[in-house]
């Protein structure tokens, strides 16, 4: 440690996430070790949700895959939407997430 603060860097990342064991749903990450892809139109632009989503102390990927936790779809979605039902990803809805976040 002592060798990357003479070098000027710092080894701690800022977008560390909490491993699920770690945290607790009582604390302020009910999303911790949940991945989250998101997709159709929503109420709010992406980035609206990905930062409550981080904030929460979940991951936003690109793309459903089997570790994706939930999909958080507006109207539409097209393949994503497809591609988590065929894989059994929970669907969320925008104001599904804003009640999981209270």
């Amino acid at each position: 440690m002592q060798q990357f603060e003479r070098l000027g860097l710092c080894p701690k990342s800022a977008n560390f996430l909490p491993r699920p064991s770690e945290a607790s749903a009582a604390t302020d990450m009910p999303l911790a070790g949940k991945t989250f892809v998101i997709t159709g139109t929503l109420s709010q632009p992406r980035s609206i949700y990905k930062e409550m989503i981080e904030q929460g102390g979940g991951k936003v990927s690109g793309s459903v895959s089997g570790n994706t936790s939930y999909l958080l779809a507006g109207e539409g979605g097209g393949s994503k939407r497809d591609k988590a039902d065929k894989l059994g990803v929970d669907i969320l809805s925008e104001d599904q997430l804003i009640s999981i976040l209270k």
